[in-house]
C-alpha cells in the first residue's frame, strides 16, 4: 500500500519489459525497426539508469547516449548530429530513421519513500536523482533569479551541475512559479519540471539537426522510475517502471501521437512464454513465474530486473555462500584450518590474477644488476 500511495504520482506508469513491448508495437507500424533506426537515448549518467539503457539496446541495437547529470542535455548539436550520423540507411529510399528517447529517473522504494535508493556494496541509502535533488536544495536555498542566468553560461569547474540548476530554473519561472513555489517544491515535482525541461531541450536540437524531408523519426520522453528494496539484498524484487510523457513519431513530415495505453500489455504467461529460453542471467535457466505479476485492470505487466539488466544478483550470491560454507564443513571434517575469503563480484574484476611480488617503480635496471651479481662467476664477467 506504500508503494501504491507513492507510485499514484505517476498514474502513466508501465512495467520497463511493458513500456518497452508496447513501443515496440506502436513504432513498428510506423516503420520503426531495431534494423532501420538508430536509437538516441538520453539519461542520468547514475549508473542504475543501466537497467533501461541495455533493455532499451536490446530492442533498437546500440544506442547512442547523450547522458548527463540528472539527464540534461549538454552534448549540442553537434553530438547529436553524431549520433544520427551512425543511422542505418534504407536501401532504396536512402531514408534514415531516429529514435530519441529521454529519462530523467527517480526513485520510489518498495516501502513508498520517495528518493533513497540502496546500492550494492554501500552502507545506508543515497538518492535518486542526486543531481535533482542537489539541484532543489540549491534553488531553495538561493532563489531562482541568480541561477537564471544567459544560457552558455556556467560553472567551469562544475559545467553540467550549473547548466542543470539553469536549465530548472528558467523553466520555473518560465512556467510563471517563483521562489515560494520552489519552497513547496519536492523531488518528485522537481523530476516533472525537469523532465519537461530536456523534452523542450531536445525538440530544440532536432529542430537544428533533422532534415524531416530526408529522415523519419520518434520522440518518446519520460521518467524513470526505480522501485527498489529498503536494503539491495532484502527479499523485495527490484522493479523498474517507465511513466511515458510524450511519445509521437515524424514520417514523411507528418507528426502522429502514439497512446500506448491503445495497445495491450504482454500477460504474465506470454512474458514467461518469450523468456523461457533467453533468462539474462543464464541462457538455461527459464524465467521464475513468481517473478512476473500483473495488476489487473487497466494497469502492467512487471517483471523483476536480473542480471546483467541490473546489480541484483541475490540468487546466485546466496548460492555461493551456500557452496562456500558446505566446501567450508567438509574441509573442517577433515582437521584442516578453513579460511573463507570473499569472491569477488562477477565480471571482469574476477579475471585480474594478482601477483606476489609489488612493483615500487621501475625495477628493471635493479633486476638487471642482480642477474649480473648472480651469475658473474660462472659466466667469467
Amino acid at each position: 500500500m506504500a508503494l501504491w500511495n507513492s507510485m499514484h504520482k505517476f498514474p502513466s506508469a508501465l512495467g520497463l519489459d511493458d513500456f518497452l513491448n508496447r513501443l515496440e508495437i506502436a513504432l513498428f507500424a510506423y516503420g520503426f525497426t531495431g534494423e532501420n533506426c538508430i536509437a538516441m537515448s538520453n539519461m542520468c549518467r547514475d549508473e542504475i539508469t543501466s537497467t533501461l539503457k541495455q533493455k532499451l539496446d536490446g530492442v533498437f541495437g546500440s544506442s547512442f547516449n547523450t547522458n548527463g547529470l540528472g539527464g540534461v542535455l549538454t552534448c549540442g548539436v553537434t553530438g547529436v548530429k553524431a549520433g544520427l550520423s551512425h543511422s542505418p540507411v534504407s536501401e532504396g529510399s536512402g531514408k534514415e530513421r531516429y529514435v530519441f528517447m529521454s529519462f530523467p529517473h527517480i526513485s520510489v522504494n518498495a516501502l513508498g519513500d520517495v528518493g533513497p535508493i540502496s546500492r550494492p556494496g554501500r552502507p545506508g541509502q543515497s538518492c535518486a536523482c542526486g543531481a535533482l535533488n542537489a539541484a532543489l536544495s540549491d534553488l531553495k536555498a538561493t532563489g531562482l533569479k541568480p541561477n537564471c542566468k544567459r544560457p552558455g553560461e556556467h560553472d567551469a569547474l562544475d559545467p553540467e551541475y550549473s547548466i542543470l540548476k539553469q536549465r530548472l530554473a528558467r523553466r520555473i519561472r518560465y512556467e510563471g512559479m517563483n521562489d515560494e513555489d520552489v519552497q513547496k517544491m519536492d523531488l518528485v515535482q522537481i523530476t516533472k519540471i525537469a523532465e519537461r525541461t530536456i523534452h523542450d531541450d531536445m525538440e530544440y536540437l532536432i529542430k537544428h539537426t533533422v532534415d524531416p524531408r530526408k529522415a523519419d523519426y520518434a520522440v518518446i520522453s519520460g521518467i524513470q522510475i526505480h522501485s527498489w528494496g529498503e536494503k539491495f539484498d532484502d527479499a523485495a524484487p527490484n522493479l523498474e517502471y517507465i511513466a511515458p510523457c510524450s511519445v509521437y513519431c515524424v514520417v514523411a513530415g507528418e507528426r502522429t501521437y502514439l497512446d500506448l495505453f491503445t495497445i495491450p500489455g504482454l500477460t504474465p504467461r506470454q512474458i514467461s512464454v518469450l523468456s523461457a529460453s533467453t533468462s539474462p542471467a543464464d541462457r538455461t535457466k527459464p524465467i521464475d513465474p513468481d517473478e512476473v505479476c500483473n495488476v489487473a485492470g487497466n494497469a502492467t505487466t512487471v517483471r523483476t530486473a536480473e542480471p546483467p539488466y541490473s546489480y541484483n544478483n541475490r540468487e546466485s550470491r546466496r548460492a555461493a555462500r551456500q557452496r562456500a560454507a558446505m566446501f567450508a564443513q567438509l574441509i573442517d571434517e577433515t582437521d584442516l584450518d578453513v579460511v573463507l575469503a570473499s569472491a569477488w563480484p562477477g565480471g571482469w574484476q574476477s579475471r585480474i590474477k594478482s601477483t606476489s611480488y609489488k612493483l615500487e617503480s621501475d625495477n628493471s635496471c635493479t633486476m638487471d644488476e642482480s642477474y649480473d651479481e648472480e651469475n658473474r662467476g660462472s659466466e667469467g664477467l
